[in-house]
């Protein structure tokens, strides 16, 4: 079930105890594919996963300067520092997913105005790395994390067709190290998104999986995926759309993934 009404009565607990500069802050996200909603029931093209973790949200205002968005944490999707987003209900194509939904983040920010929002998709180092058998929520789902690569999935997104499909699972690669003592990782593979005209309260943060899966053969009847694997040529394109550069795993680029609607 969705949860956000109860979001945003958090939100407006939290305020209550917060100074007179503080404001609720609630940023839903929503799953398109060719412009309309899709999800795990959708018939031509239908999701078959949509999780991934959200972290350094900040407003901008109109000087162009990022105000840190401050999460609530009375909620088992959200601690200090990321949010989960799960939008897929475990049922029809989502057949490996759960039954529970995260749509949205929530939390508190100063009062002025703003006129835009920057994330980042991905685990802060210091979290990702850490022991995920000690891990509390949200970073307690086993099937977010990558025991061979000693970190979480910062994205884990699916779509199927009638007789094909595609899905990607993104994170950092080339980690040097064991599960709490990496160094560093070769390939961070982290998602850094900025939309400009983003006006909180008003607007949804779409992911449009068709500009995920714009460089995907969904017509060749042969279901592939991508595993954030250097050697996987099926990353490419995925990778692109992410503004990730495929062989150095840094941000090259702009997304054209997340978007405002």
């Amino acid at each position: 079930m969705l949860l956000r009404p109860f979001a945003a009565l958090t939100a407006a607990a939290i305020c209550a105890s917060c100074s007179q500069w503080d404001q609720p802050v609630n940023i839903p996200f929503v799953a398109t594919w060719q412009g309309g909603p899709i999800d795990c029931l959708s018939e031509e093209s239908a999701l078959t996963d949509l999780r991934f973790y959200v972290s350094n949200v900040q407003l901008v205002d109109a000087e162009g300067q990022g105000h840190d968005v401050r999460f609530a944490t009375e909620m088992t999707w959200q601690n200090d520092a990321v949010a989960y987003i799960d939008l897929e209900d475990g049922t029809g194509s989502c057949r490996n997913g759960t039954a529970d939904t995260y749509d949205h983040v929530v939390g508190v920010a100063g009062v002025r105005e703003y006129h835009g929002l920057r994330f980042s998709i991905g685990v802060p180092f210091r979290l990702n790395h850490a022991n995920p058998l000690t891990a509390k929520p949200p970073l307690d789902d086993p099937d977010m994390h990558w025991h061979w690569r000693s970190g979480y999935k910062f994205l884990r997104a699916g779509v199927r067709t009638d007789d094909d499909g595609f899905w990607i699972h993104a994170g950092s690669a080339g980690c040097q190290g064991t599960v709490g003592n990496i160094t560093d990782c070769k390939f961070p593979n982290r998602i850094d998104v900025f939309l400009p005209d983003f006006v909180v309260g008003k607007d949804s943060v779409n992911i449009e999986l068709t500009e995920l899966l714009r460089g995907v053969d969904l017509g060749d009847a042969t279901r592939s995926d991508c595993s954030s694997g250097p050697p996987e040529i099926s990353c490419r394109g995925p990778f692109a759309a992410l503004g990730i550069d495929f062989t150095t795993g840094e941000q090259s680029g702009a997304q054209r993934v997340f978007s405002v609607q």
